[in-house]
């Protein structure tokens, strides 16, 4: 039976298999010639998807974006969806502009970036882990309100954390 090692950056395990890494350094670089290379990953009970597009012959762009859970309603929690608001505000003026976002009722985390060439498991391992690295108390503070969407939950259960819901009146 193999055993998996875990990698540690400063005391935060990430979702990192670094046998899997170290032989990856010494495989063959990635081809990007039949066209794009999708992946995804966990990290923190967030699912991630990757995507690897040739852009030029000294780089790769990677598009990286995973869901944190949904952006709860006025109605449901006023107080949660004014404090995900700065949140998103927060860490968008930290790590840039557009890294934190609101689509469809749902907030993401992504961002482009280059990849030299030749593509390699190190280099792809070392760009998701520098762009996730700074956002990682952002995503602690989402999880705050929200729970995650790869969390363990009961079927039916809402994801924005009980002490945010907004408490229904008591009939009379």
């Amino acid at each position: 039976m193999s055993k998996s090692n875990a990698f540690s950056l400063g005391g935060m395990s990430l979702p990192l298999d670094i046998d899997a890494v170290l032989e990856g350094a010494e495989a063959p670089p990635l081809a990007l010639g039949d066209g794009p290379v999708a992946f995804d990953f966990g990290f923190r009970f967030v699912r991630f998807a990757g995507r690897l597009e040739q852009a030029g012959s000294a780089a790769v762009q990677l598009k990286l974006v995973g869901d944190l859970g949904p952006m709860p309603f006025s109605a449901e929690s006023p107080a949660a969806r004014a404090g995900l608001a700065r949140i998103v505000d927060a860490g968008n003026s930290v790590l840039g502009g557009g890294s934190f976002r609101i689509n469809q009722g749902r907030i993401l985390l992504g961002g482009e970036f280059a990849i030299a060439t030749p593509v390699s498991a190190v280099r792809l391992v070392s760009a998701v882990t520098r762009f996730l690295a700074p956002a990682i108390p952002y995503m602690e503070l989402i999880a705050m309100y929200v729970r995650p969407p790869l969390a363990p939950a009961r079927p039916g259960e809402s994801a924005v954390r009980p002490e945010w819901r907004k408490a229904k009146p008591r009939g009379r």
